[in-house]
């Protein structure tokens, strides 16, 4: 699809602002849209990337870059060499989103022949350069899957958010959701600042949780919180829920008995 003719998928999401990169027949194409009321300039874009400057609610800026590997890996380090220019004028919160066409170990993909273990290496380098981190899907895990070539199914995940630490530390209820389509091998990606936050009123009880300032001082508290957050795990969101998750069974059991406890205490009393 040319740019010109994007305006009529422009206007069927109701997304007048925007820019899109010519594909290259059926393959290629870049596209960023933005609803209005939404402050967002481009900084500068190619048929590999589309770099932008987002500001938020509270003003702050957020950088913003629709990224697309080459699907030839042996081309694949000009479109990383793209990101290390990018991320050279970069000075804000950073995140990356798109189709990588790379995987960063053997855990995403299952089906058709292993992953080259150089280039899986090489994906891990320029993430360690760059200071990213990636943001793990809360649902659906494969954004890939494809049976074209009659070798039987191959599932992949090259399509992903990454983003810089101080993204993660500054939303920890950030979530990423894989959502299949029904007419592409790839799966739409969506990405929530705040996905992850609790609801303020849960109907189910069992759903509330809140952190007791009391739990500060207690010894075995402190080393529930230090056991589930030290696990392996770079993304904030798992380490919160795994925090909450080990703490809810934990004061339920040490204070549920104190509470039947004093309940007894009270019945000798009387």
């Amino acid at each position: 699809m040319s740019a010109n003719d994007f305006r009529r998928v422009q206007n069927k999401c109701r997304m007048q602002n925007g820019l899109a990169v010519n594909s290259e027949g059926r393959s290629g194409g870049l596209a960023l849209m933005w609803r209005d009321g939404m402050d967002v300039s481009i900084q500068n874009y190619s048929k590999h990337h589309i770099d932008s400057m987002v500001k938020l609610e509270n003003n702050e800026n957020i950088r913003v870059t629709g990224f697309y590997g080459h699907a030839n890996s042996n081309l694949r380090s000009s479109s990383w060499d793209i990101l290390r220019r990018v991320r050279e004028s970069v000075r804000e919160e950073w995140i990356v989103g798109g189709d990588f066409n790379a995987i960063l170990n053997d855990a995403e993909k299952e089906g058709g022949r292993r992953g080259v273990r150089a280039q899986m290496n090489e994906f891990k380098e320029v993430m360690d350069d760059l200071a990213l981190v990636d943001i793990k899907p809360d649902s659906g895990w494969f954004t890939w899957v494809n049976n074209r070539s009659g070798g039987g199914l191959i599932k992949e995940i090259i399509d992903r958010f990454i983003s810089s630490v101080l993204v993660v530390e500054k939303f920890p209820f950030i979530s990423t959701k894989v959502v299949r389509q029904t007419q592409s091998d790839h799966g739409a990606i969506i990405l929530d600042l705040w996905g992850r936050k609790p609801k303020a009123y849960p109907t189910d009880k069992r759903l509330c949780f809140k952190f007791d300032v009391c739990w500060a001082g207690d010894v075995e508290a402190k080393n529930v919180i230090e056991r589930a957050w030290n696990r392996d795990a770079t993304d904030f969101g798992e380490k919160i829920e795994r925090v909450r998750l080990a703490l809810g069974p934990w004061q339920r059991k040490k204070y549920g008995n104190l509470k039947r406890d004093m309940q007894k205490l009270e019945k000798h009393i009387d």
